[in-house]
């Protein structure tokens, strides 16, 4: 059906559109003419609004079209599912993980000694970390011309903070107390041997001193040091680097 279309309002429609009214310009809307509300031309509408859902595609729908299936179907462009690279979630820092909770734990202000401290939930912590995911690495720093490295992790709440220790193979600390500050150690890799020894009287200075303990700690296993246990040695006896984590209150 063609129809053309023609303007449908006279000059004689539009009669009383703009009004003076307070010296303002006054705008009304038009005046609908008696001739569009006959019923002869509902027809009209209706056809029009059936020819426009029926209408040829557009150059838009075609490109929409396209676009479909080129993302249906990457071959469409030369590519195929093998080249196309599966970018899976981000890892997850395990590490940081653990030093907020470590810190959370601590609170603002308390050390491993103090009451409101749960010192087993802390070891627990840090064994539930598998030191395997390699998350502390940007930490350590070994050094073979000495018997271990620090560095700081977390400076803590001036009662605790977290270092990293490196330890060189065959070698180890000095024998030593702890200064009246207690330690947790946590191995991330590699064995540590752990050797306590006695607190020497005053008269036995000159002698070797006593040994009491000994054990060696495997990756991932947690230890726990305090002077009351006694002074003791920290040693690595293999052939490659190992590394442990200590949260330790500041003496």
């Amino acid at each position: 059906m063609s129809v053309t279309l023609s303007a449908v309002l006279s000059v004689s429609d539009l009669t009383d559109r703009n009004k003076e009214e307070d010296g303002h310009a006054v705008l009304t809307p038009p005046l609908v003419p008696k001739s569009l509300l006959s019923s002869s031309q509902i027809p009209y509408i209706q056809e029009v609004e059936h020819q426009y859902h029926h209408k040829q595609p557009s150059i838009i729908d075609g490109i929409a079209i396209m676009a479909i299936g080129i993302f249906t179907k990457p071959s469409a462009l030369g590519v195929s599912h093998s080249t196309i690279p599966n970018v899976g979630p981000c890892q997850q820092n395990r590490f940081d993980e653990l030093v907020v909770r470590l810190k959370d734990a601590l609170g603002p202000s308390s050390g491993l000694t103090s009451d409101d401290v749960d010192v087993d939930f802390l070891q627990q912590l840090m064994e539930e970390y598998d030191g395997s995911d390699n998350m502390w690495k940007p930490y350590a720093f070994g050094d073979r011309s000495r018997g271990y490295t620090r560095n700081l992790v977390d400076e803590g709440n001036g009662k605790s903070n977290l270092l990293v220790l490196v330890w060189s193979p065959g070698k180890g600390s000095p024998i030593h107390d702890h200064g009246n500050a207690h330690c947790l150690m946590k191995i991330l890799k590699g064995n540590l041997t752990e050797t306590r020894y006695a607190f020497p009287n005053d008269d036995e200075e000159q002698k070797p001193m006593k040994i009491i303990g000994e054990r060696t700690y495997k990756e991932n296993s947690v230890a726990y040091m305090a002077d009351e246990l006694g002074l003791h040695r920290v040693s690595n006896r293999g052939s490659d680097f190992a590394v442990s984590l200590h949260c330790r209150q500041s003496p």
